[in-house]
């Protein structure tokens, strides 16, 4: 009833070079990775500025970036990407991981990915600004930026969209209290321990009335360089708060070993790991430390004994005694004694009649020596 239709015979040779064509392609890599094709609102392109191209490209931003986020195995793996990602983009010395090990089974990070992300997000922000769209969807974008930009590290990003929220947004459709404190509290920390705008800081607070203490104890150990409380606070907070601090915590290590170095003699290496959050070898590398370890103490410089103390004391006293006697001599020579002054006679001393002092005494030796 039905014709067969005649198949044309393959050959085991073209057979194999199309299975090997499909074996070689690289299936792991999507297209989606890439950035789409539109532009910067700022450069001339326009097309973000249509409510659906922006809400079409809002949802494939978040789609891909949370196929990212959770392709990790691991937070610990998740955390060195976006370190690696934070050092990409600040160029800041990163110490090695201690726990990483040559045979890990953890791929390099790929940070192609979050930069073209990053990259996204800006066209999208910049779509919105052109729009002029302050709904609800503007603001969840902006939120939703605002916290992935702050796990990447990259204030470029995050610092607009919370200042665009706060201060714009806001004022057309407002935000809840639990949405101000939590963007209101980003900003205060970012002033803090990115610029040293504590000023500009406490304004935020004044200004939003933001109510949290752990924020609030993060500013004031930055303000009295009390490194022990930045430690403390900073495990007590969440991820994001705990993402802008790293921008303050190469200058609190740094502040941790100037005071540890000008008030100790030797100290443990537990004591110092605790004030710095770093282990010894790392900071001695990171900051080109020169001071000596033994038997797990770090010797910041050594004590003199007694003798040597008696003899440099002692050798300090014969310098004072002839730096005096030197300039002693150095003065009366530049000083000379004046002569003293001799008052001339008056009266009968001073007439021609007057006989000498010295003429008596001269007849009484001319009687002696010829008597």
């Amino acid at each position: 009833m039905f014709k067969r239709q005649a198949q044309t015979p393959t050959s085991s040779a073209s057979i194999t070079q199309a299975g090997m064509a499909r074996s070689t392609k690289d299936w792991s890599k999507t297209t989606s990775s890439k950035p789409l094709e539109y532009g910067l609102a700022s450069k001339g392109d326009t097309r973000l500025a249509d409510y659906s191209n922006q809400e079409s490209f809002f949802l494939n931003i978040q789609t891909r970036y949370l196929t990212h986020i959770g392709s990790f195995p691991s937070v610990p793996a998740l955390d060195e990407q976006l370190a690696a990602l934070s050092i990409a983009s600040n160029n800041t010395y990163t110490p090695p991981s201690s726990t990483s090990t040559p045979q890990s089974s953890t791929p390099k990070p790929d940070l192609s990915t979050l930069q073209n992300i990053l990259m996204d997000m800006r066209k999208l922000r910049e779509g919105l600004l052109a729009s002029n769209r302050l709904d609800d969807f503007a603001k969840s974008t902006y939120i939703f930026i605002a916290r992935a930009a702050i796990l990447m590290s990259h204030p470029e990003s995050y610092f607009p969209s919370i200042r665009h929220l706060l201060y714009v947004l806001h004022k057309q459709n407002p935000l809840s209290n639990p949405e101000i404190n939590e963007l209101a509290g980003y900003l205060m920390l970012h002033l803090a321990c990115s610029t040293n705008s504590y000023h500009d800081a406490y304004e935020v607070r004044q200004m939003f009335k933001v109510r949290d203490h752990r924020v609030d104890m993060a500013i004031r150990a930055l303000v009295d360089g009390d490194y022990w409380l930045f430690w403390s606070t900073k495990k007590s907070v969440d991820g994001y708060k705990s993402k802008i601090m790293d921008r303050a915590v190469k200058d609190i290590r740094k502040h941790a070993l100037k005071c540890v170095g000008s008030a100790y003699h030797t100290v443990d290496v537990e004591f110092l790991e605790g004030c710095t959050g770093r282990e010894w070898e790392v900071l001695r590398e990171e900051f080109a430390i020169a001071w000596e370890e033994d038997s797990r103490k770090i010797i910041i410089r050594k004590r003199p004994d007694a003798k040597s103390k008696t003899l440099n004391v002692r050798r300090e006293e014969k310098r004072e005694v002839k730096r005096e006697v030197a300039e002693s001599a150095a003065k009366s020579k530049a000083d000379p004694i004046p002569k003293p002054k001799v008052e001339a006679p008056t009266g009968l001393a001073a007439s021609r009649w007057a006989t000498p002092k010295n003429e008596g005494a001269q007849q009484q030796d001319n009687w002696t020596k010829w008597g």
